[in-house]
């Protein structure tokens, strides 16, 4: 089939092919099979995979918690076989076993047709729902209803509730998905034990699934409300045996189960088989291809659709039997070109798929979540293929690149940014161990060595465990020779596509400090956030991103899944092109890191977006201490400053210690539909500066932020609470804010008085306990084009410039500034260090730096009784004795 042939020319074929496959029985050419298992292991590799428990702490571990897990269910079976299958979500009474069900605005509507077994139910609705099933002990036996006993996820309330068949989510996939994957470990076990109660367990689950999706025909969408017709016809998003083909995922354990078990489902054959003239084999056959022809012309050839959609259909193409076995010729080796070579309008294979990444950056172009999600999938199909004689891994060097550059989306904590639809949370280390394995497998010891650090990084940080590895880790995983764990480092990040930037002053979680920094866009799974920011302490997101939604359908995505769940002013710009006025360190176009580092103190971004200009700076005033700046302009007259921020409570007061006053109220204009989460809103009017202290005290570890901010004209500040944070119990300190507890949120609404003209400063400052680095902030200056802020630590002083113009700034003194940041640090009424950030001189007292030519960015300091410099310009620099002298750019150069 060519890469350019038309749907008309190969689909009508395809079609009927399909038709042949419901309607009469395979008539297979060749008696003789393949040998099973196959996907992962063979029987030769029995020995090998024994001899790795017997050595391995990690994979003994993995095998015993899969024997737990599996031991008593397959014991009971033996005596009650029933129990563990009449636990399918099936149609089980005679008369509603359908065998067609009809859908309707992408939930199901109707069924129809009786075939001779249960057939498998169809899930209940595309839409996610706020319940999770209970335990398999007390789910209904033979459930002829569908309607499924859930708990809710999001209220704290574990009452029990019977959740209706078409309100029930997605708990229909999940129950079937929970039984085949017990029957899928029970396999492994088999395979490793020979011990036939594992297989009996294993076959009858896969019995009654296989016989009970042979029966059912792929779901109808008359109104074509998920895009397509359904059935058999190309297009739209429906699978074979969900609303979404990227959920059609239960054929995935049923692939492995008979991988395991093909051997002694062939020796005990179900009686039904006599009925239908078949073998296990061919029983097999018929519904693994029809989810395969099926996954190639849904979902589209775009994005993590197109990919999802391979990672399902990846073990029905290769748990297949050679072509020769078929009728029409159509076995694995048919298969496994339309992912590694042939493309559609429906599909687009390896090749394709690679293309999306950046080449410069390795970057997927979805969020960090989805992208992390993308090369783990295409290494986890990478696996099996290899093992069938396809290596899609070697000639794509991209592949490795691609993994690596996930590291970039990382804090110190080994978390993902929470940014676009993501959740954030530890990075899935499957993408690193399936490296491993491929260049294991291969003897390339450099690559080996350079993805066990990343391994090892995640076990030392708490983020991954190998002995938590299921089966495939027991086979895959391979023994970690280096106990090396120091990470590549880098100062900076950004990605322009993303609009997104990540600036570091260190990478460790108790003392590293980093900031975020972004524009909106919509599509690709990221959002129209407006020109956000997020900080971290302890490497915990100290203001991240909403993101405790339910799912895309939930009521509250509007407020999570956008602007107002962000750290950002709402009025204006929400999405699109960001100029980066400035950085440091500065990210060389067509890379995603920094090359070379300035400041050891500072580092700062400068951005603009339509009429927003937001300036953060990163201030490092000792090796364990440090505080953030915030200068946000906004052309606008009239201005949202919205900060979220983790907290078990949150105080406002006066420069000088008073409580402000806040009474009930409601906001004035609100400028967004999602203003409507905030609750228990209080106000007050306030004009002049104030600080805002949000605390965690209720759990461990104790964290304080505060945050100072210069006062204005019409300015009135709510305090509210708005809605969690997360759902995840591994993003915030203790699992704060953490659902259903709510966010402590500060809203600066400014009415009358332009926010470039009169910005938005404000100083953040995060510690432990209740003992403030920070002890004063005092700003000089507050303008359209000029900033000057002086802040008092617990170890130094800095004075602070911000422009936007070109203009010479008096700061004071003997004190000029011209550039975009300009920090000037003293200790114990010394000078520590002037720092310049792309800005044509800085002069304080008797010291200076200049530009020669273009404007530099340039730190002088003092260290170790000497003078250094830094610079990524031609510079003249005047020391506080002697003559200007003019410097070549360099770093960390010894001032003679």
């Amino acid at each position: 089939m060519k890469e350019n042939m038309t749907w008309s020319s190969w689909f009508k074929p395809m079609l009927w092919t399909l038709v042949l496959l419901f309607h009469l029985p395979i008539l297979a050419q060749t008696t003789s099979t393949s040998q099973h298992p196959a996907l992962y292991v063979s029987t030769e590799d029995r020995g090998v995979i024994q001899q790795k428990i017997e050595s391995e702490d990690w994979a003994k571990a993995s095998w015993d918690k899969l024997l737990q897990e599996v031991e008593p269910y397959a014991n009971r079976h033996q005596t009650d076989p029933d129990w563990i299958v009449s636990r399918l979500a099936m149609y089980w009474q005679d008369g509603e076993r359908y065998t067609q069900c009809y859908i309707k605005n992408q939930d199901w509507d109707y069924g129809e047709g009786n075939a001779p077994v249960p057939t498998v139910r169809l899930p209940g609705m595309r839409r996610w729902n706020d319940y999770y099933n209970v335990p398999l002990e007390e789910r209904t036996p033979y459930n002829a209803t569908g309607d499924m006993w859930g708990v809710s996820r999001s209220s704290g309330d574990t009452t029990r509730i019977l959740v209706p068949y078409k309100e029930s989510g997605h708990m229909i996939r999940q129950n079937n998905m929970e039984i085949l994957k017990l029957a899928e470990k029970s396999a492994f076990a088999y395979y490793l034990t020979q011990d036939e109660k594992y297989a009996k367990f294993s076959s009858d689950i896969l019995w009654a699934w296989l016989l009970g999706t042979y029966y059912m025909e792929p779901p109808l969408d008359p109104e074509e409300s998920s895009n397509g017709p359904g059935g058999y016809a190309p297009g739209g998003i429906l699978g074979y045996y969900d609303y979404e083909v990227i959920h059609d995922d239960r054929q995935e354990p049923a692939a492995f189960t008979y991988d395991f078990v093909r051997d002694y489902m062939s020796a005990h054959p179900h009686e039904h088989l006599q009925t239908l003239d078949m073998t296990i084999t061919d029983l097999a056959g018929v519904v693994f291809k029809r989810f395969i022809e099926i996954g190639l012309v849904r979902g589209g050839d775009k994005g993590n659709w197109n990919v999802n959609r391979y990672r399902h259909i990846i073990p029905s193409m290769l748990v297949l039997e050679s072509d020769d076995y078929y009728a029409d010729g159509k076995g694995k080796e048919h298969y496994i070109p339309y992912y590694t070579e042939i493309s559609t309008e429906y599909h687009a294979a390896l090749p394709k798929i690679l293309q999306n990444y950046d080449p410069d950056t390795g970057l997927w172009p979805e969020s960090p979540g989805y992208a992390s999600g993308m090369i783990g999938a295409i290494l986890q199909m990478a696996m099996p293929l290899y093992k069938a004689g396809v290596n899609t891994v070697g000639d794509n060097p991209i592949i490795q690149k691609a993994a690596m550059a996930n590291i970039g989306w990382l804090d110190p904590r080994g978390n993902l940014v929470v940014f676009g639809d993501m959740r954030g949370g530890p990075l899935g280390f499957d993408v690193f161990e399936r490296l491993l394995t491929y260049y294991s497998w291969v003897g390339s010891d450099e690559y080996v060595s350079k993805v066990e650090t990343v391994i090892n990084k995640g076990i030392e940080m708490g983020q991954y465990d190998r002995a938590d590895g299921e089966w495939r880790s027991i086979v895959l995983n391979q023994p970690i020779q280096s106990n090396q764990t120091t990470l590549p480092y880098h100062g900076a990040a950004f990605s322009r596509f993303h609009r997104h930037m990540i600036l570091r002053n260190g990478n460790d979680e108790d003392n590293g400090m980093m900031f975020t920094l972004y524009g909106g866009k919509k599509g690709g799974h990221l959002s129209p956030n407006g020109l956000a920011w997020q900080f971290y302490h302890q490497g915990w997101a100290m203001a991240p991103d909403a993101s405790a939604y339910e799912s895309y359908w939930s009521k509250d995505a509007g407020y999570h899944r956008n602007i107002v769940g962000s750290n950002t002013i709402i009025q204006g710009y929400q999405k699109g092109d960001i100029t980066v006025n400035a950085m440091s360190p500065v990210v060389p176009e067509g890379q995603f890191y920094n090359d070379d580092v300035i400041s050891k103190y500072c580092s700062f971004a400068d951005v603009s977006a339509d009429e927003k200009r937001r300036v953060i700076a990163m201030i490092r005033t000792s090796p364990t201490s440090g505080y953030y700046v915030d200068i946000f302009r906004s052309d606008l007259e009239d201005n949202d400053y919205l900060h979220h921020n983790l907290g078990d409570k949150l105080t406002l007061q006066s420069v000088s210690g008073e409580p402000l006053v806040l009474t009930d109220a409601e906001i004035a204009n609100p400028p967004h539909k999602a203003y409507s989460f905030f609750e228990e809103v209080k106000a007050v009017a306030h004009e002049g500066d104030f600080q805002a202290t949000w605390t965690i005290d209720q759990v461990s570890p104790s964290i304080s932020t505060t945050m100072w901010m210069t006062g204005e004209t019409g300015r009135t500040l709510y305090q509210m609470d708005a809605p969690p944070t997360t759902l995840r119990p591994d993003v915030t300190p203790g699992q704060v804010n953490k659902a259903p507890q709510n966010t402590p949120t500060l809203l600066v609404q400014q009415y009358g008085s332009n926010g470039a003209a009169h910005p938005f400063v404000a100083v953040f400052d995060s510690y432990a306990g209740d003992q403030s680095s920070v002890k004063q902030v005092e700003t000089k200056a507050a303008s359209a084009t000029f900033v000057q802020l002086e802040v008092t630590s617990a170890t130094s002083e800095q004075t602070i410039y911000q422009a936007t113009d070109d203009q010479v700034h008096e700061g004071g003194k003997k004190q000029q500034f011209q550039g975009r940041l300009g920090v000037v640090s003293q200790k114990d009424g010394e000078l520590e260090y002037l720092f310049l950030g792309q800005g044509k001189q800085l002069q304080f007292g008797k010291y200076a730096l200049e530009a020669v030519s273009e404007p530099a960015t340039v730190e002088l300091r003092w260290q170790d009784g000497r003078w250094y410099y830094s610079a990524d310009q031609s510079v003249r620099i005047k020391l506080k004795k002697g003559k200007t002298k003019e410097y070549p750019a360099g770093y960390d150069l010894l001032i003679d």
